[in-house]
């Protein structure tokens, strides 16, 4: 699927202008707000921050999905992710004190990883095609328990007043920025994600902790992110995705569609990266059993 676009071109996200909501257009202010609305959140994560250089793509990707977003289904999926990662990184021990002045970023990050994760694999596998095999054995696809029906704006749209809003990291300190490189250099994946420049801003110490456990750990950790891979793109076989093939017909430029594609894979990957952290630094602060759950689970559902 997609070769047509050749979309195995690389893009260096540092080249994107990153369109924040108080300079966003008229053409990507609603979608903003979409977003926000169907995560539960006050403002808008870095994902959608790099990919609105592509207004119509954007527009189009989230007006599929975001239905799927507000749905049990996707909250069990998420849910499923996040106790994935604990269980792959649980015995990684770190000191818990230089994750405490960024507590609240690293609740919300940790909440919010798995679901931002997973919408990057919707919007890949709609680019790109599937990375898991077609028919995978029994033992892997037969849950124990019967899943949760897709019902599609099955959760209302809502901020969750309990999620505390993102730290103003746009401008930081040289010192920081040399954390950031190192902890990217480790990851192989650059640090434009939240959690990470957050933790850069207001807990230095956390960014070298979560550098030495990496370096320390580096074959667990790679465990743990294939077997996140693997199962957030199986997870996302059960929603509807926003394909590539009817791109054109809502006026996204076919010439743009390998550079969007090669963006939506590397924010998928920083996504991906940044789940492991926010585990990491989860387990950290308060233990496996907690860090299984989501900090701000969701408890209100429509009739």
């Amino acid at each position: 699927m997609g070769a047509e676009y050749g979309q195995t071109q690389q893009i260096d996200l540092a080249t994107l202008t990153e369109i924040w909501p108080d300079a966003a257009s008229a053409r990507v202010a609603p979608v903003y707000e979409d977003l926000r609305t169907a995560l539960r959140i006050p403002d808008v994560p870095f994902p959608f921050r790099f990919l609105a250089a592509w207004p119509p793509y954007l527009a189009f990707a989230v007006r599929q999905f975001s239905p799927f977003i507000r749905s049990s289904a996707f909250e069990a999926a998420s849910d499923a992710l996040r106790a994935l990662a604990v269980d792959q990184l649980a015995t990684l021990a770190a000191p818990g004190e230089p994750f405490v002045p960024a507590r609240q970023l690293i609740l919300r990050e940790h909440d919010l990883g798995p679901r931002l994760l997973l919408v990057l694999t919707a919007f890949a596998v709609g680019l790109v095609g599937r990375t898991s095999d077609a028919n995978p054995p029994a033992t892997v696809t037969v849950p124990d328990r019967e899943p949760i029906p897709v019902r599609p704006a099955e959760l209302p749209r809502q901020i969750d007043e309990r999620v505390p809003p993102l730290p103003d990291f746009r401008t930081l300190p040289d010192a920081a920025r040399a954390l950031l490189d190192d902890l990217a250099q480790v990851r192989g994946a650059p640090c434009v994600d939240d959690l990470s420049r957050g933790l850069a801003l207001l807990a230095p110490e956390a960014v070298r902790t979560l550098a030495a456990q990496r370096r320390g750990s580096a074959s667990q950790v790679a465990a743990a992110r294939a077997a996140l891979v693997e199962n957030a793109d199986r997870a996302v076989r059960r929603f509807t995705l926003p394909g590539i093939k009817v791109l054109p017909d809502f006026a996204v430029p076919t010439a743009a569609i390998p550079a969007i594609t090669a963006a939506t894979l590397a924010l998928q990957r920083v996504a991906l990266e940044a789940l492991l952290d926010a585990t990491l630094a989860r387990l950290a602060l308060d233990g496996a059993e907690a860090a299984r759950h989501a900090p701000f689970p969701v408890s209100v559902r429509t009739a």
